[in-house]
C-alpha cells in the first residue's frame, strides 16, 4: 500500500465546547481515491475542516508527508498542496468562470506559467468551462458551478484534493458527472479524499472507505470489501445503498 501523505491522528475537535470528531484516525495514502461516509451529523465535514485549517484540534496531531501541520494556518497547507473545495458549490458569482479558476491560483500569482498549465489541466477535464471563460459564474447551473469549484480546487495542482460533499443537491444528470470526473482524476494519478452522501457509489470508486458515526470510526478498510459487508449495508447505505437523508435545495440544474 501507498504511503500516507495526509494523516489524522487520535484528532479531537467540534464547536464551542461540544465535541463533534472524537478520536478519529485518518490515513489518505498517495494515488488513491479515499471515501469517508456515514450519518448526518457523524462528523465527516468537520474532519475535513480540521484537516485543512480552518477548525483548530484539540487533540491529536494532523500530518502531512510524515511532518506535523497540526498548528499551520490553512493558507499554509495549500502552500504546501492540500486543496478543499467545500460543500455548497462556493464559487464567485459576480466574477467569471476565468477569475474563478484564477483566484484557485492566487498562490501562485507570480508564477505565470504554472497558473497556464493548471488552466490547461482544468479546462481540458471540464470542456464546459472552456467555452464559458467570460460568464458570470453566478449565471451557470448548478452542476457547472460545481464543475467550477472542483476545477478552481486543482489549480494549484494539490498533493491531496478533499471534497466535501461534491454531489450534493446536483440533478442525477450532474451526479453522474461529478462520479465521472471523479474516475478520471483517480486515474490521472490524483489523491483525493472525499466525504459524499452517495455512500455507495462513492465506495464503488475508492480505493479505501471510512464510515464515521458519532464522531468515530465505526468501520474502515478496502472500499470493495465495506461495500460486501452486510453490517455497513444494513445500517450506513440504506435502501438502494444510499445514505438516508434529504438532498440539499440548490441553483437550477440542466436536466
Amino acid at each position: 500500500m501507498s504511503e500516507a501523505v495526509l494523516e489524522a491522528r487520535g484528532l479531537v475537535t467540534g464547536y464551542d465546547e461540544i465535541p463533534i470528531v472524537r478520536g478519529v484516525d485518518l490515513a489518505i495514502r498517495q494515488g488513491a481515491v479515499t471515501c469517508i461516509i456515514g450519518p448526518n451529523g457523524a462528523g465527516k465535514s468537520t474532519a475535513f475542516k480540521a484537516l485543512m485549517g480552518l477548525l483548530r484540534p484539540w487533540e491529536g496531531e494532523i500530518l502531512m508527508k510524515a511532518r506535523s501541520i497540526t498548528h499551520e494556518a490553512a493558507h499554509r497547507r495549500v502552500g504546501r498542496g492540500l486543496a478543499y473545495v467545500p460543500q455548497g458549490r462556493l464559487v464567485f458569482p459576480t466574477m467569471t468562470v476565468l477569475e474563478n479558476l484564477e483566484v484557485g491560483a492566487f498562490i501562485f500569482r507570480r508564477q505565470p506559467a504554472r497558473i497556464r498549465d493548471g488552466l490547461d489541466r482544468v479546462l481540458t477535464l471540464f470542456p464546459v468551462l472552456a467555452g464559458r471563460r467570460r460568464q458570470l459564474a453566478g449565471t451557470m447551473s448548478g452542476g457547472e458551478q460545481q464543475m467550477l469549484a472542483i476545477g478552481r480546487g486543482l489549480m494549484t495542482s494539490p498533493e491531496v484534493l478533499l471534497l466535501d460533499e461534491p454531489s450534493l443537491g446536483l440533478s442525477p444528470k450532474y451526479v453522474d458527472l461529478v462520479f465521472a470526473k471523479l474516475i478520471e482524476l483517480k486515474q490521472a494519478g490524483f489523491t483525493v479524499a472525499m466525504v459524499e452522501q452517495k455512500a455507495s457509489r462513492a465506495l464503488q470508486i475508492s480505493d479505501v472507505g471510512y464510515v464515521l458515526n458519532m464522531g468515530r470510526v465505526a468501520f474502515v478498510g478496502p472500499a470493495a470489501e465495506l461495500l460486501a459487508n452486510e453490517r455497513v449495508k444494513r445500517l450506513y447505505l440504506g435502501e438502494g445503498g444510499e445514505e438516508p437523508g434529504a438532498e440539499m435545495p440548490g441553483g437550477p440544474d440542466d436536466e
